[in-house]
């Protein structure tokens, strides 16, 4: 049986997958890529040289988490009455 690896404590000094990022921050792995897209407030992420990989400096997660996450909820299709 294969278990899986949670990340208890981010260490600030050291970088992290986008699978531990969506993991530490509690939101699926796609929604990461979003956060570092948003205009307003991007997450702030490392270009590995030489490779499409990025990866997020810990310092990086814990104040993105601190600040609060973005909140987008669903789209509301028409109104009901």
């Amino acid at each position: 049986m294969e278990t899986r690896r949670v990340i208890v404590e981010i260490k600030p000094d050291q970088t992290y997958s986008v699978s531990e990022a969506a993991r530490y921050l509690g939101i699926h792995r796609c929604t990461i890529y979003v956060y570092v897209l948003l205009p307003n407030h991007p997450l702030p992420f490392i270009q590995v040289p030489g490779k499409v990989k990025i990866r997020f400096l810990g310092s990086d997660l814990i104040a993105f988490k601190a600040a609060g996450l973005p909140k987008r909820g669903r789209k509301i299709r028409g109104n009901r009455e």
